[in-house]
């Protein structure tokens, strides 16, 4: 089994939160902050990215390596979150695994865009050139995210990295560090995206779970069309668009997508009530 860094925090029902490309748990710090109120949230940094390295894996293999710790750690089906690329991966977790998972929560999650969407993504896919605009960003981003982190007062919340995560109480953004080789991650991402678009697409008329599709009005990077197309390819799922806001919808709008976990929370409650009283939705 691959070893991931998994932030273990919190008491309750479990919930799964799958960080996007590019990133890492740091990104989960706002939802994971009113989560834990009452729910207990496994934040793993993905292969490849912050304290778990081992990458670059494909999404396909990313969504086993997430049913391997669920089933370490986990002692029942989760409600799995995924953002962006994340969100890929948590469809597939969620088609190849039912068991694993009892509803989905897709934040900005890829899909197929219109063509003037997709020039960035296949740009950081080409060999060589990729490498260096995934290094570039990665950098730009380190040297930015620190700073916003301050302004935004990210910083000020903190975790007791309970279950051996770390012994120490200290920030997550101090215990998710970038790995030296995250752009050649990136890149290889970029590639597997590409390629395994089309499987994430077909896996989604199969889902049958309660789904919310979650996406930002101003995202450029997956626009919002993609969300109504996901939700759309999904049996019931609701599909909620957040106004102002852009693609990091975890930082942007965290609220939202708590009201999303507690709205498949909901649902889920709905269907078993159902079944219990020998009926259906």
């Amino acid at each position: 089994m691959l070893e991931l860094f998994v932030v273990d925090e919190g008491a309750g029902p479990t919930v799964l939160l799958i960080h996007g490309l590019m990133s890492s748990c740091n990104d989960w710090i706002p939802v994971a902050a009113q989560l834990t109120v009452d729910h207990r949230v496994l934040i793993p940094d993905r292969p490849g990215y912050g304290k778990s390295g081992h990458g670059p894996l494909s999404m396909m293999e990313n969504a086993e390596c997430l049913a391997e710790m669920l089933h370490t750690r986990a002692s029942g089906p989760v409600i799995v979150v995924g953002h962006s690329y994340g969100g890929g991966v948590a469809v597939l977790l969620a088609a190849r695994h039912p068991s694993l998972v009892s509803g989905l929560v897709l934040v900005a999650t890829v899909g197929r865009p219109n063509r003037k969407h997709t020039w960035w993504r296949h740009v950081l896919a080409w060999p060589v050139i990729g490498e260096v605009a995934s290094a570039t960003k990665l950098f730009v981003l380190q040297c930015l995210q620190p700073r916003l982190r301050q302004l935004t007062r990210l910083a000020t919340l903190r975790f007791s990295w309970s279950a051996g995560a770390r012994p120490d109480d200290r920030h997550i953004e101090e215990a998710s560090k970038w790995q030296p080789g995250s752009w050649r991650t990136v890149a290889a991402e970029q590639r597997s995206l590409l390629r395994e678009i089309a499987s994430i697409e077909t896996s989604l008329p199969v889902l049958r779970l309660p789904t919310v599709v979650v996406a930002g009005a101003l995202d450029n990077v997956v626009p919002p069309s993609v969300a109504v197309s996901t939700a759309a390819a999904v049996e019931g799922a609701e599909l909620v668009i957040v106004p102002n806001t852009g693609h990091p919808l975890p930082c942007e709008a965290p609220s939202a997508v708590v009201s999303a976990v507690h709205c498949v929370e909901m649902r889920i409650a709905v269907m078993k009530r159902a079944g219990e009283d020998g009926g259906g939705l």
